[in-house]
């Protein structure tokens, strides 16, 4: 009984010794996956004015900085209209501070002044400050016209594509001016789905372009939680610091994952 026992117990030794090593041979090969290169950010711009092109300040494959200024539109009439609701907003100015220095001597001295006057003064002292904001805001609202027939970059980047030329009309919104794309670059990374709870955040991955395998290294940054049904692929993410690789790049390469994590080897050997 006793030797059966031990046999039965190296028995069961030997197959978790194997197991392990099963495991640590699975999780030490490397697993084959293609991946793309995609701009961090991207976006299709366009104008809330419609109108016609006046100026294009930018070329394909200019950086940009946010803010820079890439396009404007023929805006003579807002330009004008700006121009005299600044003036007419700097004489109201003018008239509310003399208005108002009037009313508050009047104020001060209204138990000595006949009441009609210094309603008067009251009123006109109100009023004055009404056409001030009124002045104000229909100025803020023609510098917003005007400033909506000019498009400024909404992110750093570089300018991927042009689809308009001096004197094109566009219209509001439906026209598509400039595809920006971001500087910084992602590789979607596409692996088996049977490797789901295998690869993890910090793998790296060794990847080639052109055939050719790249010096750098990429480590994943990302993993996807859900599986494309189609093609039963599942999706990591890693940054591209190499600002030769272009948006739109395709390869293939191969993910090592991190053998040490005791995670991995957990939810591994519970399939063994």
């Amino acid at each position: 009984m006793h030797t059966k026992s031990k046999k039965a117990l190296n028995l069961v030794a030997f197959f978790v010794g194997l197991a392990i090593l099963h495991f640590q041979a699975f999780a030490q090969s490397e697993i084959y996956a293609t991946f793309e290169v995609q701009a961090l950010q991207n976006a299709t711009l366009t104008l809330s004015a419609s109108g016609v092109v006046e100026e294009i300040f930018v070329a394909v494959g200019a950086q940009v900085k946010k803010g820079d200024k890439l396009l404007s539109l023929r805006a003579k009439d807002l330009k004008e209209s700006v121009q005299v609701a600044k003036a007419s907003l700097e004489s109201l100015k003018v008239k509310y501070a003399f208005i108002a220095s009037q009313y508050k001597r009047y104020e001060q001295s209204k138990d000595a002044i006949d009441l009609n006057t210094f309603e008067k003064i009251k009123s006109e002292y109100r009023a004055s400050f009404f056409d001030l904001k009124r002045a104000e805001a229909n100025f803020a609202l023609q510098k917003e016209l005007l400033d909506n027939t000019i498009l400024y970059a909404p992110f750093d980047g570089i300018i991927a594509q042009k689809f308009v030329e001096v004197g094109d009309g566009v219209g509001a919104i439906s026209s598509k001016l400039f595809m920006l794309e971001s500087l910084h670059k992602k590789a979607l990374i596409a692996f088996d789905s049977k490797y789901f709870n295998v690869v993890a955040v910090g793998d790296e991955f060794i990847y080639k372009v052109d055939n050719i395998t790249q010096d750098s290294k990429l480590i994943l940054n990302k993993i996807y939680p859900s599986i494309d049904k189609k093609t039963k692929k599942a999706t990591a993410e890693a940054f591209i610091e190499n600002p030769k690789i272009p948006a739109g790049t395709f390869g293939d390469g191969v993910i090592v994952p991190n053998v040490s994590r005791d995670s991995k080897i957990t939810k591994q050997s519970g399939k063994l």
